[in-house]
């Protein structure tokens, strides 16, 4: 193994620049050891995991029903047949997926990335509708290839690429607190009156796309009655509802799939990150009369439903279930959260706290009550010095997130709470 030394040199030189590892620190920490929620460089020091790998680490790192997954897979010596043959591992992955999914969703397409997983959807909808249009929403983070990025809103990361612009309509998103001010009824209307004039044209969606809880965006939780009237406005259109899942489920939100509150199931579910563990994985989850409508060979590629990932996904959703981590995120994980950040409420400079089970997001402002995405640079840079690990996330970037693994314990979580906290109030952050 490449000492640290080594390494920065190495990726400095060959790496290109979207890869985005120095964007923090010139002289980010290498680690080369990790267990449960903490991570080691190779001179022993440790730093708290509260990015969790961008939500994929949802069980810390060295799970011990990760590395004997790993193990089992690799102890066949079969690394790899594709998808022309089928696998043990593959076929224990659906199982498990399937217990925990709704009874309607009874059938899987694997794919090896969030954003595969929902193109993979995108042209599901598509096939089987035999419509092109799409309906996406303010604030929707979905990937960066070219299909997912056309249904992710964001002027700076769409404009320099040929995404899709005429046939995507991005509406807004009513969060929690819009219905509580009334503006959802505002928000549904524009879409009612939308999917109107499309029919009208005779180019309705095929589907709209919605993540109930915009994680990457800054953990904003849609209006469950929004989400409920979305649902049946696409019911009454015959459009296809996919739900993104990728940032939120396997526990991230205290459920299995951040839907389940409203009582709703899509028509298309799509998983990823936390789904296993680290390895490359995703899946789209929906009914067979959608996914089982297009010919062999519509979708696929060449390293889905790896074997070493199947277990590792079968691993995950084991072990959630077995260690009653649904249970934990709810009664100490979230709980844990909202006292260790109750004292920055009244924060001159944070504008809003939000917290959804495992996440959690601190909008920083500027003296005059403007995003501030400089400061939360530089907390992320002072919380690295600290030896703790936090996210930054929100469209304009001035949302501070802490992603912990859903396992992680009240003592740690309390540590690095206190210690976010403190460099907050210090107001070294602030320039």
């Amino acid at each position: 193994m490449k000492s640290a030394d080594e390494a920065l040199g190495l990726t400095r030189a060959l790496e290109s620049t979207a890869a985005n590892t120095f964007r923090i620190s010139r002289e980010p920490p290498v680690f080369v050891r990790g267990e449960g929620s903490w991570l080691e460089d190779e001179t022993g020091n440790r730093w708290l995991d509260l990015v969790c790998g961008s939500s994929t680490s949802n069980l810390g790192h060295n799970h011990p029903a990760h590395i004997e997954a790993l193990q089992e897979a690799i102890a066949t010596g079969i690394l790899h047949t594709g998808t022309r043959l089928p696998s043990p591992f593959r076929a224990a992955l659906y199982d498990e997926l399937a217990s925990i999914l709704p009874e309607e969703c009874d059938c899987i397409q694997l794919a090896n990335s969030g954003a595969e997983a929902n193109e993979a959807a995108i042209k599901a909808a598509q096939f089987y509708t035999g419509r092109k249009r799409l309906i996406a929403f303010a604030g929707g983070y979905h990937g960066r290839t070219l299909g997912a990025l056309s249904v992710t809103d964001g002027a700076r990361i769409r404009a320099p690429f040929s995404v899709s612009r005429d046939t995507v309509d991005f509406m807004p998103y009513a969060r929690a607190n819009d219905w509580a001010a009334g503006r959802s009824d505002c928000y549904l209307d524009q879409l009612a009156n939308r999917l109107n004039e499309l029919k009208r044209a005779g180019d309705l969606p095929a589907a709209v796309i919605i993540e109930p809880i915009q994680g990457v965006n800054g953990v904003w939780l849609a209006s469950a009655p929004f989400l409920a009237a979305v649902r049946e406005l696409t019911r009454q259109h015959g459009i296809l509802m996919i739900c993104d899942e990728i940032w939120s489920g396997f526990g991230r939100c205290g459920r299995w799939f951040s839907f389940e509150p409203t009582g709703l199931v899509p028509d298309l579910i799509t998983v990823g990150k936390g789904f296993s563990a680290g390895l490359p994985l995703s899946a789209v989850a929906g009914s067979s009369a959608i996914l089982k409508a297009w010919p062999p060979g519509m979708h696929t590629s060449t390293f889905q439903g790896n074997p070493l990932a199947c277990n590792m996904a079968v691993a995950t959703i084991r072990a959630i279930r077995g260690e009653g981590l649904l249970e934990h995120v709810a009664s100490t994980v979230e709980p844990v959260l909202g006292q260790g950040l109750s004292l920055l409420a009244e924060h001159e400079r944070i504008a809003d706290i939000r917290i959804a089970g495992a996440q959690a997001a601190i909008d920083i402002v500027d003296e005059t009550g403007q995003p501030d995405a400089l400061a939360v640079h530089r907390l992320q840079r002072a919380a690295l010095e600290r030896n703790l690990l936090i996210y930054a996330g929100g469209q304009q970037g001035n949302s501070t997130m802490i992603v912990p693994p859903i396992n992680i314990n009240e003592a740690d979580l309390a540590w690095g709470l206190a210690e976010l906290t403190e460099l907050i109030t210090k107001g070294e952050i602030f320039q």
